[in-house]
């Protein structure tokens, strides 16, 4: 009885499949600025004359911002500035260039930075796009909620 169990057992944990695990993402903002010591006063007091809702990471070392450009990759919401560790992310970038109309590359300036931050938050979907699909909804359902109607009030 007691082999039986323990080759159960053995098939059940067998059956487990190994888990991978990335880490969790700790910014939970979509757009942040990714600096170090050095440079996270400036972008911090920048960001904060501009009144944008961005938060100013700063970063210990260039694994830490590998890890968090690791995950813009599963995220299509995430927009990041670099003001610091230009060169892990500019190696990032080069592996994955997809991204370089999400993460942009700027030197720790005050102008470069604004330029930066303008870049990330212009809204490049507009409001025509979602105005013309409402209305397209809207007249579709429209237009099968009065047939039913008027078929259900002529019968």
């Amino acid at each position: 009885m007691k082999i039986k169990v323990f080759y159960l057992l053995v098939v059940f944990l067998g059956m487990i499949l190994p888990v991978s695990a990335h880490g969790i993402d700790v910014t939970s903002q979509s757009t942040i600025v990714i600096a170090d010591n050095s440079s996270g006063v400036l972008a911090k007091k920048i960001v904060n004359e501009m009144g944008v809702n961005i938060t100013v990471y700063n970063f210990k070392s260039s694994d830490d911002v590998s890890h968090q450009l690791d995950h813009a990759l599963s995220n299509p919401n995430k927009k990041i500035l670099v003001v610091a560790y230009q060169d892990t992310v500019n190696e990032f970038l080069s592996k994955n260039p997809t991204l370089s109309n999400r993460i942009i590359v700027s030197s720790a300036n005050e102008n470069d930075i604004k330029n930066g931050l303008k870049l990330l938050t212009a809204d490049n979907t507009g409001f025509l796009i979602p105005f013309l699909a409402g209305i397209l909804v809207g007249v579709i359902s429209g237009l099968a909620a009065g047939a039913f109607w008027m078929k259900r009030k002529i019968s």
